[in-house]
């Protein structure tokens, strides 16, 4: 993005590092390489899918209430296009 020249004028693109399900601890962190059997990918695709399905996620890996925010954005999406 930041080669992009419409996309960088203006903008400054943020570095961050990814965060994996930790299963044992039931929560969001930093991947670490040497424990990783302990952890899941949920990418934004798999997330979205789950929310627009009604699915749960794994316990702390989001707030109940934002969760729910989630699904009824992603369920609303889906049953507009629908109707289309």
């Amino acid at each position: 993005l930041a080669q992009d020249e419409l996309l960088s004028q203006g903008m400054t693109i943020l570095p961050f590092k990814m965060v994996h399900y930790n299963k044992e601890l039931k929560k969001m962190e930093l991947f670490n390489e040497a424990n990783k059997d302990k952890y899941e990918s949920i990418s934004g695709s798999r997330m979205r899918k789950m929310a627009k399905e009604g699915e749960q996620p794994p316990e702390g890996f989001m707030s109940p209430n934002g969760w729910k925010v989630l699904v009824e954005f992603y369920q609303k999406k889906a049953a507009a296009a629908a109707t289309q």
